[in-house]
């Protein structure tokens, strides 16, 4: 009977600690995707760097990640004309360092 209390006890805390993990995963995938894009402009002297997040890996759209200096994340459309000027700027920072 004791042995028995000990593995239900036992399960009980494993059951618990996956879940936590599963739940921790999830939320994690989910931030780290770009889900849509923003309406705004952002001037390049605002944006400290990106990167380019892929359709065809872990996420559902093609997006380039905006790193501002206020640490915010801002998820921008690859194809759209403000957003390859502002890669190309920052590019060139990169490569005049």
């Amino acid at each position: 009977m004791m042995c028995s209390s000990k593995n239900l006890l036992l399960a009980a805390l494993m059951s618990v600690l996956l879940l936590h993990l599963c739940s921790k995963s999830e939320a994690a995938s989910s931030f780290d995707c770009c889900l849509r894009y923003t309406d705004h402009v952002l001037h390049p002297r605002f944006i400290v760097g990106f990167t380019q997040q892929l359709s065809n890996e872990a996420c559902d759209i093609n997006a380039i990640i905006f790193y501002t200096r206020k640490r915010l994340a801002v998820c921008a459309d690859p194809k759209k004309n403000w957003v390859k000027q502002a890669v190309r700027i920052l590019s060139q920072r990169v490569k005049r360092m």
